[in-house]
């Protein structure tokens, strides 16, 4: 009971201070055009984009694989866009503060017709949560909806970054 308290404490908090200038975290808005421009941050190098919501229960568990991934493959690039719409945003960085994914990039849907920015991302994503992308240097992705397997998803990252 104390830990919700202190979860909806913090939460509030947020929202009084206006959400996004006491946003700890910073997210990034994701639009339409959005998976261009990550594409061309990375060109030329594998990386993983993890679409997430503060409603998906397994989207909190793969938070705590994010975290150990990120500090185990420091150089491999980890973005995490939530599929929350904008009105969200005191709930999305309340549930990062919350389940801490760790030193990743982070991007939120920036509109709320959200099968227009699914649509820029994969023709074919229908809105599975959660749903992730690996992609490697050459970015050909391998997507995944559901739950990730611990041990395939190592295997991936020891594969894209040498590290064996």
């Amino acid at each position: 009971m104390r830990t919700l308290c202190k979860f909806a404490g913090a939460a509030l908090a947020l929202l009084l201070a206006g959400g996004a200038a006491a946003d700890p975290v910073n997210i990034r808005p994701f639009d339409a055009g959005s998976m261009s421009a990550i594409r061309a941050q990375y060109a030329g190098k594998p990386f993983v984009l993890a679409f997430w919501s503060t409603t998906c229960e397994p989207c909190r568990k793969e938070m705590t694989l994010w975290r150990g991934l990120k500090l185990r493959y420091p150089q491999m690039p980890i973005v995490l866009v939530s599929a929350d719409g904008p009105a969200d945003q005191a709930a999305v960085t309340a549930f990062l503060m919350r389940y801490n994914p760790g030193p990743v990039q982070h991007w939120m849907f920036a509109d709320e017709f959200s099968e227009r920015v699914r649509y820029s991302v994969d023709k074919s994503w229908r809105g599975e949560m959660p749903r992730t992308y690996f992609f490697d240097a050459a970015h050909d992705a391998a997507a995944h909806s559901g739950l990730l397997d611990r041990r395939m998803v190592e295997q991936w990252f020891r594969n894209n970054t040498g590290r064996h």
